[in-house]
């Protein structure tokens, strides 16, 4: 009786081809985490451009409301019942912490989180 070495055979992946699988895949994440990271902080440095655009289009509306040169003395003017330019305080998504006020003539916001996140 002469037995075919075909039948003996298990099927199933050898080591070798495992091993490619996995080189490939990590080629392929080391790939995608830097675009993906980057792509993150792209958007929130929009979005935080666009609050502070907000932020100078709240402030030129206080303004033109209040007189051409009365000025919020703080952020959370803007917020009260009286005005009610913005519902709430913007927040950077870049971070925790609140957007600096410089009272100035017109006042000016800056974002602490981020020092390139600037209109």
């Amino acid at each position: 009786m002469i037995m075919n070495k075909m039948a003996f055979r298990v099927e199933g992946f050898t080591l070798i081809e495992l091993m490619i699988v996995i080189l490939i895949i990590a080629i392929l994440v080391a790939i995608a985490v830097p675009v993906f990271l980057s792509a993150r902080a792209n958007a929130q440095k929009r979005t935080c451009q666009a609050n502070l655009r907000t932020v100078d289009g709240c402030v030129q509306s206080y303004s033109a409301s209040f007189g051409a040169t009365v000025y919020p003395a703080r952020l959370s003017d803007m917020i009260e019942p009286g005005t009610r330019l913005m519902k709430s305080d913007p927040m950077c998504p870049a971070g925790e912490m609140d957007y600096l006020w410089i009272s100035s003539e017109p006042p000016h916001i800056s974002c602490p989180n981020e020092t390139e996140h600037t209109i």
